[in-house]
């Protein structure tokens, strides 16, 4: 089973090998990526390798987006790289004004399959995350 980390380092390999894409690690947090070329937007990518999906997605680098030139969005795989949600910041505001989203006691909001992702359905797999991003992006 992969972890989540192992999911997400495997799921930037496949961006960077996307033709026509630039993928570089942003100032922003170690987990927010800038890409560009024929898309050019920050991604927040978080991974889970088991159930139960869930994810912590960290108040303050969601506040240092929120203050962001690009649009941005969240990336919330399990399970492999082919299997996640593609969240818009519209979106996660959404999850996060409307008290969705809990909020944890380490500065984590806590997304959880179900109705804490109700508004968005997941990608699976990696072909239909790029046809995604590219429509939300353009």
């Amino acid at each position: 089973m992969n972890t989540g980390a192992q999911i997400v380092d495997d799921f930037v390999s496949e961006l960077r090998r996307s033709p026509g894409l630039r993928v570089e690690r942003s100032i922003v947090s170690r987990n927010v990526f800038e890409v560009s070329g024929s898309v050019h937007c920050l991604l927040y990518i978080k991974g889970r390798g088991e159930a139960p999906y869930r994810w912590g997605v960290t108040a303050n680098v969601v506040d240092r987006l929120r203050h962001q030139d690009l649009n941005w969005f969240i990336v919330l795989l399990y399970e492999s790289l082919n299997t996640g949600y593609l969240l818009s910041s519209t979106d996660v505001l959404y999850y996060i004004i409307n008290n969705i989203w809990p909020l944890g006691s380490d500065g984590d909001y806590k997304p959880a399959t179900g109705t804490y992702l109700s508004r968005n359905s997941p990608f699976t797999s990696f072909n239909e995350f790029v046809r995604l991003i590219d429509t939300r992006v353009s």
